[in-house]
């Protein structure tokens, strides 16, 4: 397999934000990975110079690695299949802000347990006060909403996963159309506050869904995948939905984060280590780290039996790992194991 679009064909991609923690965890908590230590040890190291520069980010990754400038329209792609896919689409995620001294720290919606009952009335309440603004709010699924435009915002924002569990002083929008957006937030932050669904959770004793984060804006196009810089892939096996919005979008096949990753062309998204990280959830890490190593021992076997040219490792962080047949063989690698790299180091 000489030929580069060839052997990019013939690679098995794997996004695996949060592979490294730090997680509050223990040595002898850290699960047995041997197929991931084998990819660490043996396989070539190629970071970007700013590695770890900035912090982790899926959804900055996945929109470089498939060419596209904007999240909100493909992740809605994904979500809300009848969607016409036109005009400016904006992601206006459901969050709870809680004051934090004189600050306001952001928890998203994997902790809120939104129903979609409670997403529809929020979304409806919503629009009515919209409705001489020219915007539209709707809610395909109940964590994750997007705010339809007639033009570009004029911001530059920040994704939702750059933000969790910090204090959005930093991270509000900026640009020429900042001072708009600012107070428009605001006035939807006042508004969620006095709704009948938030008061019904904090009865409840459910945290209230307060405020919306937006991020991502843009239109949808058709993309078109370069045989090169590890971008020629058939498949997407992820649950992820902006990857799956990407894919489509790309003309991949698309399945579920369970499908087998062993065939050659196939780009795997394993986030839900990232989700660990984020909420200092060493058993939640823990798990998917599990998970990770059964669905790579495929795709090892594959490598082993020359039917991959390589297995690439993507932290989305500027750290990356490529490992061949031949660096199979190369046993005088001696790279760190994963449970060395993975564990919190006290300050």
């Amino acid at each position: 397999m000489n030929d580069p679009k060839r052997q990019h064909a013939a690679t098995v991609t794997v996004l695996a934000p949060g592979l490294l923690g730090p997680v509050p965890l223990l040595p002898e908590q850290a699960p047995l990975t041997p197929v991931l230590d084998l990819l660490l040890k043996r396989g070539r190291p190629q970071h970007a110079p700013d590695a770890q520069a900035e912090l982790t980010s899926l959804t900055l990754r996945l929109l470089q690695r498939f060419g596209a400038v904007s999240s909100a329209p493909y992740a809605r792609a994904a979500d809300d299949p009848s969607w016409d896919r036109r005009g400016v689409v904006l992601q206006a995620d459901p969050v709870h802000l809680r004051p934090d001294r004189d600050q306001l720290r952001l928890f998203d919606a994997r902790h809120l347990g939104i129903s979609q009952a409670e997403a529809d009335a929020l979304v409806q309440e919503v629009n009515a006060h919209l409705v001489d603004d020219g915007l539209r709010l709707v809610a395909p699924v109940a964590s994750r909403w997007y705010l339809e435009l007639a033009e570009s915002p004029q911001i530059e924002t920040h994704p939702l996963e750059t933000v969790i569990g910090r204090h959005i002083d930093g991270f509000l929008p900026t640009g020429a159309g900042a001072g708009r957006w600012a107070a428009l937030m605001t006035e939807l932050q006042m508004l969620l506050f006095q709704s009948p669904v938030n008061q019904a959770r904090q009865e409840r004793g459910r945290p209230a869904v307060n405020a919306l984060w937006i991020w991502g804006a843009g239109h949808w196009q058709p993309l078109a995948l370069e045989p090169n810089r590890s971008r020629c892939w058939s498949r997407l096996c992820a649950d992820h939905a902006l990857a799956r919005g990407l894919a489509m979008a790309a003309g991949l096949e698309v399945l579920s984060a369970a499908a087998p990753v062993d065939q050659p062309g196939t780009l795997m998204v394993a986030d839900e280590m990232a989700d660990g990280m984020l909420d200092a959830d060493a058993g939640l890490w823990t798990m998917a780290a599990a998970r990770l190593e059964t669905r790579l021992e495929g795709a090892f076997a594959a490598l082993r039996a020359g039917q991959l040219a390589a297995i690439e490792l993507d932290l989305c962080d500027g750290r990356r790992w490529f490992i061949t047949r031949g660096d199979l063989r190369r046993f005088w690698r001696r790279g760190p194991a994963l449970k060395t790299l993975v564990v919190a180091r006290p300050n």
